[in-house]
């Protein structure tokens, strides 16, 4: 896998494997997809009802994030990137970095659209997690390493 920047990689591989970059290269590359945001947003878009017929039956109807106080099965469920597509966490917690003229702070390309880099949530607790990267622990639920 080709991060842009070795502390990314580093920070994957603490969250996701217990700081062992080469199990994080051989176990978890299928969840990582560095191509510009808007290009896989669009290729999901086109699989997205089969996605979340496959994480519906997968997981019987049931929110597998639970992050939200009022998770609920009630309103419908939408699939959920893991490792989310893009995200600005990175630039502003390691490299401290911060929009300029009024602009939020660059996002960088993480998450595949990969069936095993998404899971089934309620809407509310989707709405919460948004963009975010969870904790390891709860990523490692989420993905069974």
């Amino acid at each position: 896998m080709k991060f842009e920047y070795p502390e990314d990689q580093e920070f994957f591989a603490h969250l996701l494997t217990d700081g062992d970059i080469e199990k994080l290269n051989k176990e978890c590359s299928v969840l990582f997809d560095f191509r510009h945001q808007g290009i896989k947003r669009w290729e999901f878009n086109k699989t997205r009802k089969k996605l979340l017929e496959e994480l519906v039956k997968k997981h019987n109807s049931i929110c597998q994030l639970k992050i939200h106080p009022e998770c609920t099965n009630d309103n419908g469920f939408e699939p959920d990137h893991i490792i989310p597509i893009s995200s600005n966490i990175l630039n502003k917690e390691l490299r401290n970095l911060k929009g300029g003229n009024g602009l939020k702070t660059l996002t960088q390309d993480f998450g595949s659209n990969d069936i095993r880099n998404l899971t089934l949530a309620c809407k509310k607790c989707n709405a919460r997690k948004k963009n975010k990267i969870l904790t390891g622990a709860v990523l490692r639920r989420l993905l069974g390493l």
